[in-house]
């Protein structure tokens, strides 16, 4: 029964980032200095505590619905929903650097943020139902996913790809991880690689938002 929950709790979970993707229009930190209008007034050090909050946000969401979901918690739902607002966040901090496109392309192109959450689902549902196929392909999926999206990433900041593929991959193989203690009763350490996973992230938002930063300095000047 628990598994044929997480299974129908995953589920809705999917159909309800399309939901949010439609019915969304917020999310994004009421901050000044990130609209178009108003970018030259945001300062380097503005953005970066913006990309640091919103990426941290991402890894604890994420692991609590991925937590709720490999248990059959009722939470599952609402966790997920959560989840997207703060993706539809963060693309539209990309979409106020990089403009419209940039942001949707950031946020529902081919294996780019919304479809390693998908896989992420798609790894919990395997895990609860102890199908090793179905993890196996979902963490092929999202190791494509940080090759195609770092990609993207670093054309776009212009890191190096090896640089951000490598901060990618780092942060879903922190998040597997911590799923993975969490699924097995491993409480202690899923609580330690929880709190690295979230860290782990500042370092993602810090490389972004200097390296925005340099591509911009008129719009995001230093203080």
């Amino acid at each position: 029964m628990r598994l044929k929950f997480t299974a129908l709790a995953a589920l809705a979970a999917i159909m309800a980032l399309t939901v949010t993707a439609l019915a969304s229009g917020g999310g994004m930190p009421n901050m000044p200095g990130m609209s178009h209008s108003h970018a030259q007034t945001a300062s380097a050090s503005d953005l970066r505590s913006l990309l640091d909050r919103q990426l941290g946000q991402h890894a604890v969401l994420a692991m609590n619905a991925t937590n709720a979901g490999v248990k059959g918690s009722k939470a599952f739902p609402a966790a997920a929903k959560a989840l997207d607002q703060n993706s539809v966040a963060l693309s539209k901090t990309i979409a106020s650097v990089y403009g419209a496109k940039a942001g949707n392309t950031f946020l529902n192109g081919k294996y780019m943020w919304r479809a390693h959450i998908k896989f992420f689902v798609d790894y919990t549902v395997a895990t609860a139902k102890g199908n090793k196929a179905g993890q196996a392909k979902a963490v092929a999926n999202l190791k494509t996913y940080t090759v195609k999206f770092g990609d993207f990433l670093a054309t776009a900041t212009k890191l190096p790809k090896p640089a951000v593929q490598a901060d990618l991959l780092a942060h879903v193989l922190g998040l597997k991880g911590q799923l993975d203690a969490f699924a097995h009763g491993q409480y202690g350490k899923a609580a330690t690689l929880y709190t690295n996973a979230y860290d782990h992230m500042f370092m993602t938002g810090d490389l972004l938002a200097t390296a925005i930063a340099k591509q911009y300095p008129d719009k995001f000047p230093a203080k």
